[in-house]
This record gives structure tokens, sequence and C-alpha cells, in this order.
């Protein structure tokens, strides 16, 4: 008897288990509050570059604390999905939206006054981002991460703040801290659900 696999739900549950355990919450959350904050400081150049680092980092800690309890499988490489057209397409909308609000402010020609509105592009890019690996894996926190972001944009740059990337700083910082508060509660929760079974534990139950 021949079995039908259906390889795309096999895909998504491989990439739902490597999303289950909140880590890539912590470590971009962490980094957009460090960063943001450093945006609004005023001192954003040198922190910027950290980003490289991130995904280096994420693969550490997983190895560290992730792979032990529930292996590791690797993907084979090729087509990237729906969640990069997502981004990708989000951020053009999002630089479309920027543009309509500079002319309908009057602003467009006066490129000092675009960062206030640089909220409002990162809001709507990073909902798109979201939205997409919430449609991916199927996961509902996703989901509610980019309805914040979409309302956080426009929210954080009505703000009247004074600096010149205040509004964009407190708003990664406000984003950041939402995910790596909720990625340490995922996280914790994950490790309570899978213990490390130790090698004598292992031994006796066989």
């Amino acid at each position: 008897m021949t079995t039908n696999i259906d390889l795309e739900a096999v895909k998504r549950k491989i990439v739902r288990d490597y999303c289950q355990d909140g880590l890539m919450e912590v470590v971009f959350g962490a980094y957009f509050l460090l960063f943001g904050l450093a945006l609004a400081g005023g001192s954003s150049g040198a922190f910027a570059a950290f980003v490289v680092f991130l995904a280096p980092l994420l693969q550490g800690l997983k190895k560290r604390f992730v792979y032990p309890r529930t292996g590791y499988v690797k993907l084979r490489e090729g087509d990237p999905g729906s969640a990069p057209w997502f981004a990708l397409g989000s951020l053009a909308l999002g630089l479309v939206v920027l543009i309509v609000v500079l002319i309908a402010l009057g602003i467009i020609g006066q490129p000092a006054l675009w960062y206030r509105w640089m909220p409002i592009f990162f809001g709507i890019g990073m909902a798109g981002s979201f939205l997409g690996l919430g449609l991916a894996v199927r996961m509902a926190r996703y989901f509610v991460i980019a309805g914040m972001t979409l309302l956080g944009g426009p929210t954080f740059a009505l703000l009247p703040l004074p600096g010149k990337l205040e509004n964009l700083g407190l708003f990664l910082a406000a984003v950041g801290a939402v995910l790596l508060v909720w990625g340490l509660i995922v996280f914790g929760l994950f490790l309570r659900r899978y213990p490390v079974v130790s090698e004598e534990a292992g031994d006796a139950v066989s």
C-alpha cells in the first residue's frame, strides 16, 4: 500500500518545533530592546552592527538548551516559503504608506522631519514578517505580535518627542521588551515540558 506523505505539513511541523522554545523571541527581543534604547539615546551606529551575531547566538543557545531535549533536523535548502515574501512585501507596503504620510503632512521635501514617522515603516514591515511566520507555523502568538507592531507604529510616531530618533527608538524598545518577556515565558515552559534525560536515567529505562 502506498502512503502519501504531505511534505508541506512535515516541513511546517519542523519549523513549528524550531519556534516552540521561544529563544528566537528572546534573542531578537533583547536586541530590539537594547538597539531601541541606543537609538533613543543617540548612540546607535556601533550597536547596529551586532545584528550579524544574532543568528550564531541563537544557534548556540539552541545547541546548548534545545537540541539535547528535542534533537535536531535540518531542512533541505530550496523554496524559502511564504514568510520571506510576506516580509519583503510588507517592507514595500510600509515604504509606500510612509511616503503617503509624508506627502499628506507636506514634509516630503524636508528629510530632517522624516525621522519621527519612521515607526510606521518599521511597524508595517515587522507586522508582515510576524504575519508570514505565523501563517507558516500556525502559532497564535505571532499573529498577536504582528497586530501589536502594526498598531504600535503609528502610535509611537504620534508621540511628541523632541529627539530625532526617539520615536523609532522607543518603538523598537517596546517591541523588544514584549518579545523578550514573552520569549522568556515560553522558554521557561519549554524547559519544564522537555527536561533533559540523563544517561543514567536512560539506561535505567532501557
